[in-house]
C-alpha cells in the first residue's frame, strides 16, 4: 500500500496507469457514496434523479455542491443541534419583547 500512495505526486513522471487506476477507484468509491447518501434522502424520485445527474455529470462542483445537502439532521453533533436550539429561543425571546413593548405602547 506504500507503494502506491508514494505514487501520487505532482511530478508527470509518476502519472502512470497505476496512479490513473487508483484515482478512477477513488472517483467511483466517492460516486457510490453520493449516490447511496442520495437515495437515503428523504428527496422525492425527481429530485434524486437531479442529484444523481449532478453529482455524475458534473464530478467534483457535483459533489461539492451536493455536500451540504447530504448531511441528515438525525447525524449532526449534538452541539450543533444545542447552539441551534439556542438560537430560536433567542429568537423567540426577542419576539416577546419586541411584542410586549408594542402592546404597551
Amino acid at each position: 500500500m506504500t507503494e502506491a500512495i508514494k505514487r501520487f505526486s505532482l511530478e508527470a513522471a509518476k502519472f502512470n496507469a497505476q496512479v490513473f487506476f487508483f484515482l478512477f477507484l477513488i472517483w467511483l468509491v466517492l460516486l457510490f457514496c453520493a449516490i447511496t447518501s442520495i437515495k437515503s434522502q428523504g428527496f422525492s424520485e425527481r429530485q434524486q434523479r437531479l442529484w444523481m445527474l449532478v453529482v455524475v455529470c458534473v464530478p467534483i462542483l457535483g459533489l461539492l455542491v451536493y455536500l451540504p445537502f447530504s448531511v441528515r439532521r438525525e447525524d449532526l453533533p449534538q452541539i450543533l443541534l444545542l447552539i441551534m436550539q439556542k438560537d430560536r429561543l433567542a429568537k423567540r425571546m426577542k419576539k416577546a419583547t419586541t411584542s410586549k413593548g408594542a402592546r404597551h405602547a
